[in-house]
Order: structure tokens, then sequence, then C-alpha cells
């Protein structure tokens, strides 16, 4: 019993731990992927959305951390990076739905 107490706390300890740092990789990650969608070529305004919305989240990302809610920062940072890369693929034309038409 005294085992599985010790095992729980420190699951406890790592989970917590991992909300108690700024998501620095995932930041770094989400503005790469905002970059390199800027740079595809092609004018669409459904990628422009989603870059825009990319953009707003990692402001917002960028917010939290300023005030320490790194949970918060650190959602705000993969949604940044996931509409970023929707971007991207629209403008590469490699959409879900596009290929669903086909």
């Amino acid at each position: 019993m005294q085992s599985v107490k010790r095992a729980l706390f420190f699951m406890l300890i790592m989970l917590t731990s991992c909300a108690l740092k700024p998501p620095v990789q995932e930041m770094s990650d989400a503005r790469s992927a905002i970059k390199a969608a800027h740079e595809l070529p092609g004018q669409q305004s459904r990628a422009d959305n989603y870059l825009k919305s990319a953009e707003k989240s990692l402001d917002e990302a960028a917010e939290a951390i300023r005030a320490e809610r790194y949970d918060m920062a650190l959602s705000k940072a993969r949604e940044a990076k996931r509409n970023a890369q929707e971007a991207a693929r629209i403008k590469q034309g490699t959409h879900p739905e596009k290929s669903r038409s086909h």
C-alpha cells in the first residue's frame, strides 16, 4: 500500500511540474509553423483566416506566459500551431475537404 501511495504522489508531482514551466518548445514550434505558412505561395482567404487565428492564439499564449498561466499558454501555443498547419495545408492544396471531393 505504501508503494502505491508513493507512486501516486510522484505521478501527481510530475503532472503538476509540467504546468509549472513555460511551454518554450511549443511556442517555438508555433512560431515556426506560422512562419512556414506565411512563406508558402498563395493568397486564399481561408488560409489567411487560419493564419490570423494562429497569430492571435500565439499572442494569447504569450500573454498567458506573462501571467504565469502555463497550462493556458500551452493550450494556446498548440492551437496556434494547428491553425498555422491548417493554413499551410490549404495553401498547398492538401486540405482534407479538397481531397474528399476528388
